[in-house]
C-alpha cells in the first residue's frame, strides 16, 4: 500500500510545502466530515419527516373518519319540501361532528335541505361516489367538503382551521407540510392551491391516508439540509479540523509523505539545487566522442555536494525519482539548445524502471526530442539492470511509443543483475552498458574477463551495441579495442563535466589529461549512475 502511495505521489506531484499539506489535509478532512455530517443530517431529517408524516396523517385521518361517519347519518335524513325536520336533524349532525359547520341533503327528486337557511350550496356532483374536495367558503377560509353521491346527495363541510393548525404544528422549523386532495393541496398558511412542481421537491416524504381520501406530503429544501449539516453539528466539523491537523502532522512525519531526506530532495528540486554533468562516450579505436551520459548532481545549500549514490536511492525511497528525472530532462533540454552536436550523437539519460511504466514518459521526452532532432542527435533512455522492468502491457506500450518517436533504450549496469537473453530480446535493448567492475577486473579476475570477452559475441547475436564503462587506463582501452568493443566510457577519456566545460571539450576535441585514476577518483565514479 505504501509503495502505491509513493508511486502516485511521485507521478503527480513533488512534496509540497507544509502549508500546502496542512491546507490539503484540513480540506480533505473537513470535506469528509461535512459529507458525514450531511449524511447523518439527511438520515435524521428523513426519519423525522417520516415520523411527522405518520403522526399527521393519523391525526387528520381521525378527523376525516368522524366526518365520514356523519355522512352516514346525513344519508338517513328524510327530505321533504318543508325541510323543518330535516334541517333540525342536519343541524344536530353539524353540532355533534368536530369542526363541521354546514351539512346538506339532496333527495332523489332534487329536493334539498340544509343545516343553515342562509346557505343553499348545492355543488355539481360527480358520479364517482365518495369524494373529498377543497374549497373556499364565504369568509375566504379554507374548508373541506365530504360528499357522497348515491341515492340522492349527502354533504358535510368542515372548517379548515383545525387542519391548518395540525399542518402548522408539523411544519415547524424548515419542514413544510401539505395536505394533498386530488389536484389541490392545503398548505400550512391556510391557502388552497392547485398542485404544482414545488410539491415533493428537496428531501420529501409522502404518505397516503388509510382511507385513501387524501395524502400528506412533508418536505425540506436541500439548502436547509445543507445548512443543517453545517450549523447543527459543529462538533463534527471541529473533530474534522482536529483530524486534519493530525493527518497533516502525520503526513509530514511519515516516510510515505516525506522523510527528512525526501523533503530535502523535494526542496532541492523546487529550488533548482540539482544540476547536470556530462560524461563523454567515445569510440574504442580513436577516442572520438559520439555520445554523452547525463549525470545528476546535487549542491545542497548547507551540506554542499551530495553523492549521487546517496541521494538517488533516497529519491527512489521517497517516491521522488520521477519528479527528479522530469526536472533533469527539462534542464537538459534547455542546456543542449546551446550546444552544436555532431550528427548521430546520442544523449543518454537515466530513468527509473517505474518511470518507463508510465505513459506520461512519452510526453516528458517530446520537448527534448524536438531539440535533439534539430541537431540530428538521438535520445537514449538508460534503465538499470538492478531493477527489472515491470512486465505489463502499459510498459510495453510505452516502449513501443518511444521507439516510434526514435528513442533508443539502453540497459545500464549490465552484468550486475539477472538479465538473460530472453529478457534482452523481449525488451529489445539497443545498447548494453557493461558494469565498470568487469573492466577493473581485467588482468585480476579471469572469470569476469572471460565473461566480458564472451559478451561481444552475444551482443552480435542479439544485434545490440556494447558500451563498456569504467575505462581508466590506456591499457584497458587498448585491450577492449583489440577485442572489438566499439564504445567506451570512463575517466580516462573524460570525467563528468559541466555544460560549459563539456562544450569546450567537445569543440576543441581535446580530452582531459589522461592520468590513471586514483582510488579517490574511483570512489567518485562510483557515485555516478
Amino acid at each position: 500500500m505504501l509503495k502505491k502511495v509513493r508511486t502516485l505521489w511521485s507521478r503527480y506531484a513533488l512534496s509540497p510545502k507544509p502549508a500546502v499539506v496542512y491546507s490539503a489535509a484540513l480540506a480533505s478532512c473537513l470535506l469528509t466530515g461535512w459529507l458525514l455530517s450531511l449524511l447523518v443530517t439527511w438520515q435524521q431529517d428523513r426519519t423525522e419527516l417520516h415520523e411527522r408524516v405518520s403522526l399527521l396523517t393519523q391525526q387528520l385521518d381521525q378527523q376525516i373518519g368522524l366526518a365520514n361517519g356523519a355522512l352516514g347519518r346525513i344519508d338517513a335524513v328524510p327530505v321533504s319540501a318543508a325541510c323543518d325536520l330535516p334541517r333540525q336533524m342536519l343541524a344536530s349532525v353539524v353540532q355533534s361532528t368536530p369542526h363541521a359547520r354546514y351539512a346538506l341533503r339532496v333527495g332523489a327528486d332534487g329536493t334539498a335541505c340544509t343545516s343553515d337557511l342562509s346557505r343553499q350550496d348545492v355543488p355539481a356532483l360527480p358520479n364517482d361516489g365518495r369524494v373529498l374536495l377543497l374549497s373556499g367558503s364565504r369568509d375566504a377560509k379554507a374548508s373541506l367538503r365530504l360528499q357522497r353521491h348515491g341515492y340522492g346527495v349527502s354533504m358535510i363541510e368542515l372548517g379548515g382551521d383545525a387542519f391548518v393548525n395540525l399542518l402548522q404544528q408539523a411544519a415547524s422549523g424548515d419542514m413544510q407540510a401539505y395536505m394533498v386532495l386530488g389536484e389541490q393541496y392545503l398548505a400550512a398558511d391556510g391557502k388552497v392551491r392547485p398542485m404544482d412542481d414545488s410539491i415533493g421537491q428537496g428531501l420529501s416524504f409522502s404518505l397516503p391516508a388509510p382511507s385513501g381520501q387524501f395524502s400528506i406530503v412533508m418536505q425540506e429544501s436541500w439548502l436547509s439540509v445543507l445548512e443543517g449539516s453545517l450549523l447543527r453539528r459543529p462538533d463534527t466539523l471541529l473533530l474534522a479540523v482536529l483530524a486534519g491537523l493530525v493527518l497533516a502532522w502525520s503526513l509530514l512525519r511519515r516516510e510515505v509523505a516525506r522523510n527528512s531526506t525526501g523533503w530535502e530532495i523535494a526542496q532541492g528540486i523546487r529550488n533548482r539545487e540539482f544540476f547536470t554533468h556530462y560524461q563523454p562516450i567515445v569510440t574504442a579505436e580513436h577516442g572520438e566522442c559520439v555520445g554523452v551520459e547525463v549525470l545528476a548532481r546535487w549542491r545542497h545549500p548547507v551540506q554542499g555536494a551530495i553523492r549521487s549514490d546517496l541521494f538517488i536511492p533516497a529519491a527512489e525511497d521517497a517516491g521522488l525519482i520521477v519528479p527528479l528525472t522530469r526536472y533533469l530532462i527539462r534542464r537538459v533540454t534547455k542546456e543542449l539548445k546551446q550546444v552544436a552536436l555532431p550528427p548521430g550523437f546520442f544523449v543518454g539519460i537515466n530513468i527509473a524502471a517505474e518511470h518507463l511504466g508510465m505513459p506520461d514518459l512519452v510526453e516528458d521526452c517530446k520537448i527534448l526530442l524536438a531539440v535533439l532532432r534539430e541537431k540530428k542527435a538521438v535520445l537514449v533512455l538508460e534503465v538499470s539492470e538492478r531493477f527489472p522492468l515491470p512486465e505489463h502491457q502499459v510498459t510495453h506500450r510505452v516502449v513501443q511509443d518511444l521507439r516510434q518517436m526514435g528513442v533508443k533504450l539502453a540497459l545500464d549496469d549490465f552484468g550486475i543483475g539477472h538479465a538473460d537473453r530472453n529478457y534482452l530480446r523481449r525488451w529489445g535493448f539497443d545498447y548494453l552498458k557493461v558494469e565498470k567492475g568487469y573492466v577493473s577486473a581485467l588482468g585480476k579476475d579471469s572469470f569476469k574477463t572471460n565473461i566480458l570477452d564472451g559478451l561481444l559475441q552475444t551482443s552480435h547475436q542479439l544485434g545490440v551495441q556494447v558500451i563498456v564503462k569504467g575505462v581508466e587506463t590506456q591499457g584497458q582501452q587498448n585491450y577492449l579495442s583489440v577485442k572489438g568493443f566499439e564504445f567506451l566510457q570512463g575517466f580516462y577519456f573524460g570525467k563528468p563535466m559541466t555544460l560549459n566545460h563539456f562544450r569546450q571539450w567537445l569543440y576543441s576535441g581535446i580530452t582531459q589529461d589522461r592520468v590513471p585514476a586514483t582510488a579517490g577518483v574511483g570512489r567518485a565514479e562510483a557515485t555516478d549512475r
